[in-house]
Order: C-alpha cells, then structure tokens, then sequence
C-alpha cells in the first residue's frame, strides 16, 4: 500500500493514528512537496493537521518534525526561485509551522530558542520568496505568500517575540504587499491581516509607529515602467483596503482607518477625491 492509498484510509476512519503514526510522519513530511495536488493538500495537510495539535506524537517526535520542516530541503529549499516546482516544498513546510505552535500553546514544548529559530527560519523565508503564484491550474495550491501569513499570525502571538521582532515583521509584509511582478489574486492581502491584526493586539508598537508604517505605502519607489508600477499599485490598494475593512470590522485601532484613507488617495487620488 503505497503513501496515498494509507491516507486516504486513515482519512476514512476519521484521521485515526495507526501505530508507529511517526514513521508515517516522516514519509508525509518526505512527499509534502508533492505535485499530486490531492495528496499533497488534501492527505498529508489535513492528516498532519488532526495530529499535531493533538497528542498523537510525542515532543521529542514533534521537535524532529520541526527541524526536519526548517530545513534547507524543507523550508528553505531552492528559495528565491520563481516558477518551478519547489515552491510546493517550501509551501506546505511553511503550514506545519503553525501547527506546531498550536500544539505549543495547548502544552508547552518548544523553548524561546526554538521560537526564535523558527522567527528566523520563517523570516528569511518571507524576504527571499520570489514565487507568488495562488492557485496553479495544473498542480493545485502554491499560495506561498499566504501560507507564510498563516505562520507570521501564529508568530505574532508568542510573547518571545519583541517590539523589534514585530517591527520585522510588518518590514516583510510591506516588502511582500508592494511587489511589482504580478497582482496577487487569491485572496493573499486577506491573509496577510491577520499577523498584523496581532500585532495591533500584542499593543507594543507605538501609534506613530504603525501610521508611519502605513503611510509607507503611499510614498513607495514606484517602478518606471507602465506595468510593474500599475501591479504594485493594485497589490497595495488591495491590501490597504483589506486592512481597512478588518479594521473597521473588528473595532481594532479604529483611528487608523483616516490614515489608511489617506494613504488609499496618495496612491491614486483620481478614484479617492
């Protein structure tokens, strides 16, 4: 019985872990990187899912994991390519992160060394990503930029992490929102609120700090050519307007909301005067 067909039975007797549900971890994590978009997604993702957060797997099991998952064949691997395959290694690696954290919320395991590493990890991860690919026809989720704001979320919320973490942090994600090689169309500037509807709630950085950081995105080098400049235009009108709205929803720091109104007109006054 090959990996595949073991999943889609465990899957049917409702993510039940087998004995020996390690080893069949590490064959998991050795395919996650798959280009069956099926087994790569919806198998070993969501058999993962059932059983990190929960107390299927002991800690010296999740800590193998978690170094297996930073490393230069996992998280790491070929980054800073565009357009070929490697993006769904290093995708799917970014999404065990964050359940490794949810298990370390419910029962402590990871120590702040590890925390930090894992800060590092996913942090030059988010600054060499090149490939912004959403969702491929052929080969299903790439979505690497999404998958890292699902990490830097749970990143966020660890109390290791300082005012200088969280200034990184929002650094990358206005390196991330202003990219000028395509429009990001599946649902990435949505995704990418949520670590900074964190950071608003961890209540470290100053309110100048965050309307200066905002206000970033309104004086942006803009690229001297037509194209470039009209995708990153869109990728931050997007973004702002996302983070309005869940602003605005969420009642968080509702005294952004005219800064991010400005910013929105010095991007392109003709739509906002």
């Amino acid at each position: 019985m090959n990996l595949k067909e073991k999943l889609i039975l465990i899957k049917k007797n409702d993510y039940e872990a087998p004995p020996g549900a390690f080893q069949l971890v590490q064959e998991m994590i050795s395919h996650i990187g798959s280009l069956d978009a099926e087994l790569r997604d919806d198998l070993i993702y969501t058999t993962l899912s059932h059983w990190i957060p929960g107390n299927i797997l002991a800690v010296n099991e999740l800590e193998h994991i978690l170094s297996t998952i930073l490393d230069h064949n996992h998280l790491l691997y070929k980054l800073g390519e565009s357009n070929t395959d490697a993006v769904f290694t290093r995708s799917f690696s970014m999404l065990v992160i964050p359940l490794l954290l949810a298990r370390h919320n419910e029962s402590p395991f990871l120590s702040s060394e590890q925390i930090h590493q894992i800060k590092e990890n996913v942090f030059y991860n988010v600054q060499q990503e090149r490939d912004y690919r959403g969702y491929d026809e052929d080969k299903g989720w790439a979505h690497a930029i999404a998958h890292a704001a699902d990490a830097l979320d749970d990143l966020a919320q660890c109390p290791e992490l300082d005012k200088k973490d969280l200034s990184t942090m929002l650094d990358l994600i206005y390196e991330k929102m202003t990219i000028t090689d395509r429009v990001y169309s599946d649902g990435e500037d949505e995704r990418m609120i949520r670590p900074i509807t964190q950071i608003l709630n961890r209540r470290i950085l100053s309110r100048t700090e965050l309307e200066e950081w905002i206000q970033r995105f309104g004086t942006v080098e803009k690229s001297p050519e037509f194209l470039p400049a009209f995708r990153q235009k869109n990728n931050i009108k997007n973004f702002l307007k996302s983070l309005y709205f869940r602003i605005k929803f969420y009642e968080t720091d509702g005294g952004l909301c005219p800064i991010i109104e400005r910013t929105l007109y010095q991007v392109e006054p003709v739509y906002y005067s």
